[in-house]
């Protein structure tokens, strides 16, 4: 990593917390009326609710680059990138040389407001797990792209989507930043094209940062890995390919959603003519276990396998707890249609991870440290984040009307939740990653980037 981009570092400001979508929809606005030499504003579409979803373009150069804030509606890491960014564009003519940026604040604000109940903190596992909000695959911005592949056909995008789409069209991108975060864990990355020149600078940006890589199991399991946390940018054909592979009854029912934004941009521009896309996928709370390759008594197999019976009983519990509310809580709000998505999707992959555990080379080796506090402590926490959507669809509900049976549901999910957070807290040790920290991370891993592609 260059001194040149250690520099940057150092000018991002410090916050103290999250922007809200007005408060940062409005910066944005005012920034753009204060330069309108350089900057214009539009829209390239609305939410599902009807808001509009405005691009910020900055003059700068016949290259095009295109920041997309807030594609999963818990992750405002990007959204704060995108404020310093706006500023820092329009301010200094060095950094605009060569590049036009289009900048998109916040793709998905309806799902962002849901999240707004922690980004003034405190910043713990269990404030954030109260207010946590995030769409399953079917209503997320990043997995609703048109797309054909085998027998899997997805035709339904989201009107976020289309505008994201409209967005691809307008701008053709030679660099696309698609701002997400994970939640608990470390940093890694998603490429579109091999880049290993880079791959030391990724490395190097955690440590220069007080961070530390993520070297448990990738989130999915047809990760295709070029280095040590740094993957290949997702897409559906990869999922598709690993289900055909470990379910091939029926592999296309085992995906939720559609398309990635790679899937769309391989449709419209070709695999030549794709661009350099990347995710910097950046812990809100660190783990140093997470980076600890030290070897366990279990095998792969064996630390896998007892995370896979740890989900299974979850889910379990959250079943029972789903069924004793059917017909008490309206089904179609969105806490609940993400909840329900998420119960059915996780029942419905067991039996192909089951059989990649048994089947996938290299799972007889010693596990790592790593690889056992992901396995069974943080893949719980997130399961915890989807089952405390719950609890937030059934206080919604008592708060509507009296039932019994909900406030029962409401109470022992309660109870649960505090024994699944409990075990998280005991056996893992975390601290929360300052928000400054968080958007150099993300800053740094782009001029990274595009260091090695100029």
């Amino acid at each position: 990593m260059s001194d040149r981009i250690l520099a940057e570092l150092g000018r991002v400001p410090r916050y103290e917390r999250f922007l809200g979508v007005d408060e940062l929809l409005a910066a944005v606005r005012g920034a753009a009326a204060r330069h309108p030499e350089l900057a214009r504003l539009r829209d390239v579409g609305r939410s599902s609710d009807g808001e509009p979803i405005p691009m910020l373009t900055i003059d700068g150069g016949p290259r095009a680059a295109l920041l997309v804030g807030c594609p999963h509606p818990n992750e405002p890491i990007g959204a704060m990138l995108v404020r310093f960014l706006t500023d820092a564009l329009l301010e200094r003519p060095e950094l605009r040389r060569g590049w036009t940026w289009h900048l998109i604040p916040c793709v998905d604000p309806d799902g962002t407001r849901l999240n707004e109940g922690w980004f003034r903190g405190p910043f713990t596992l269990r404030n954030y797990a109260r207010h946590f909000y995030r769409p399953w695959s079917e209503e997320q911005v990043e997995w609703t792209f048109p797309v054909r592949y085998e027998q899997f056909a997805w035709t339904a995008p989201l009107p976020e989507t289309r505008a994201l789409m409209r967005a691809f069209e307008e701008t053709r991108p030679d660099f696309v930043y698609s701002l997400h975060n994970s939640g608990f864990g470390g940093v890694y990355y998603y490429l579109s094209k091999p880049l290993a020149a880079g791959y030391e600078a990724l490395h190097r940006l955690p440590r220069a940062l007080g961070l530390v890589l993520s070297l448990g199991e990738p989130e999915m399991p047809w990760a295709v890995e070029w280095a040590p946390a740094v993957y290949r940018y997702p897409s559906v054909r990869d999922a598709y390919d690993y289900h055909a592979r470990y379910a091939p009854d029926a592999p296309a029912a085992r995906i939720a959603g559609g398309g990635s934004s790679l899937d769309y941009l391989l449709s419209i521009r070709g695999a030549g003519g794709a661009p350099m896309m990347l995710i910097a996928e950046l812990p809100y709370f660190q783990s140093p276990e997470i980076s600890d390759r030290t070897p366990v008594a279990e095998s792969k197999r064996e630390v896998i396998l007892c995370g896979i019976e740890r989900a299974r009983a979850m889910l379990d519990v959250l079943s029972g707890i789903l069924a004793d509310v059917s017909g008490a809580v309206a089904p179609d709000t969105r806490l609940m249609r993400a909840f329900s998505s998420f119960i059915r999707h996780q029942v419905n992959t067991l039996d192909s991870t089951c059989r990649w555990v048994h089947e996938a080379d290299g799972m007889g080796r010693p596990a790592t440290v790593a690889e056992r506090v992901d396995a069974w402590y943080i893949r719980t926490f997130y399961r915890v984040l989807m089952a405390s959507m719950l609890g937030r669809a059934l206080g919604a509900s008592i708060s509507g009307q009296h039932s019994p049976a909900v406030a029962r549901a409401q109470a022992r999910l309660t109870r649960w939740l505090d024994t699944w957070l409990t075990d998280v807290e005991a056996h893992v040790r975390y601290e929360a990653t300052p928000i400054r920290t968080l958007v150099q991370a993300q800053y740094g891993a782009m001029l990274a980037v595009l260091e090695q592609t100029a």
